[in-house]
């Protein structure tokens, strides 16, 4: 399995169908960037780890390791769009309670609603490949 461009791995770099500000079309594109320069990196460090039999607990712990790690840079990604689903929530509370302007606070939470349904794609689909590289022992 090669990695390169967040598109080979299926991340999405872009909203399709909303016309999203500049800043979250860069967020969105930063985030596939990132998330597929560390598969890549981690993909590269699996295929590293020696496969000889006298270095099989050598390779259990450094896979570990990794799919540690690998966790901790997914969790931290998903704890940054938390503040993104708290804004969500109150603009949809905006767009039921206020009568002034609803269609452009209707558009902002399609917008928003939009974005984070890409972040939230992108994170899963980097860990069902990260399950591939560090497929879990029954």
């Amino acid at each position: 399995m090669t990695t390169g461009s967040p598109s080979t791995l299926g991340l999405q770099v872009e909203v399709l169908d909303v016309d999203l500000d500049p800043e979250w079309c860069a967020l969105v594109s930063q985030q596939a960037r990132t998330l597929a320069g560390m598969l890549q990196r981690f993909q590269t460090a699996v295929a590293g780890v020696p496969d000889r039999p006298d270095a099989l607990q050598h390779k259990t712990l450094r896979l570990q390791a990794l799919a540690a790690e690998a966790e901790r840079v997914l969790t931290a990604q998903a704890q940054g769009q938390v503040s993104l689903e708290r804004e969500l929530v109150e603009l949809r509370a905006l767009v039921t309670d206020l009568s002034t302007r609803p269609a452009a606070l209707a558009a902002r939470v399609r917008t928003l609603e939009s974005a984070i349904e890409v972040l939230h794609a992108n994170l899963a689909i980097a860990r069902q490949y990260l399950a591939t590289l560090f497929p879990q022992e029954p």
